[in-house]
């Protein structure tokens, strides 16, 4: 379950600020220049990889561009992340919220959620979802802030959108570097439209896609065990984080 998150929680931080930084399991990332083999993207089983939205996605009005709005939520997050303050100081805490408030404007947790627990969604309860829910975003943004916090050293580039309906794709790269070596991730952001706003429930970075390495997981340990284990674990590691 930790490898898992560790995976997990790379590909989020690529999606929301796309800044390096070491995994649980002491890999970095590997120079776009001398790639290193690739484990291949784990792949649900057929009935696992059809999930129906949590929300009918509505149609984009026209001149919607979900790459405009990615690049706006960036801009905000670097702009933000520029600004230093004391880890004690109130001012932290105001920094830490709106971060939050940036990320949750173009993340949408309960479509990742509701997609990386595929079938088994369906057979839980409102109240299960939930906290499921909850539990998964907590993760996140925990995460996110004590591995992204004060590492702005990184340039998002985003090039193409290709829209169908209320589904687009949105490609961009990542360049940085890692101890004094270049490199240059390539990012396909997946998001729908709902509500009047794109919302982003997947990334896949040089092939890897985050959600399927969710679903891959999930899907293991609930079929081994439970739901309810799974959610033990997570609550576990959200403690970790604290």
């Amino acid at each position: 379950m930790q490898s898992a998150f560790a995976v997990a929680s790379f590909r989020l931080v690529v999606l929301l600020l796309a800044v390096t930084f070491t995994l649980a399991n002491g890999n970095a990332f590997a120079a776009k220049s001398k790639k290193a083999p690739k484990p291949p993207a784990a792949k649900p089983a057929p009935e696992e990889s059809e999930a129906t939205p949590v929300a009918a996605p509505s149609l984009p009005p026209a001149g919607s561009s979900p790459l405009a709005e990615l690049k706006k939520s960036n801009a905000a997050l670097k702009k933000l992340f520029a600004k230093s303050t004391p880890s004690w100081s109130p001012e932290q805490d105001v920094k830490r919220s709106e971060m939050r408030k940036i990320v949750n404007g173009f993340l949408d947790f309960e479509e990742l959620a509701h997609r990386a627990l595929a079938r088994h969604w369906g057979g839980l309860a409102a109240e299960q979802r939930s906290e499921f829910v909850r539990v998964l975003r907590d993760l996140i943004e925990r995460n996110y802030i004590k591995q992204v916090h004060g590492q702005p050293n990184y340039d998002l580039r985003f090039h193409k959108e290709e829209v169908a309906g209320s589904e687009a794709t949105v490609t961009a790269s990542l360049h940085t570097s890692k101890k004094n070596k270049k490199i240059t991730i390539e990012m396909e952001y997946k998001l729908l439209y709902k509500g009047d706003r794109w919302l982003v429930y997947d990334v896949i970075t040089d092939e890897q896609s985050m959600l399927e390495n969710y679903r891959a997981e999930f899907n293991k340990i609930i079929t081994k065990e439970s739901f309810d284990a799974l959610l033990k674990r997570m609550k576990k590691r959200l403690e970790k984080t604290e």
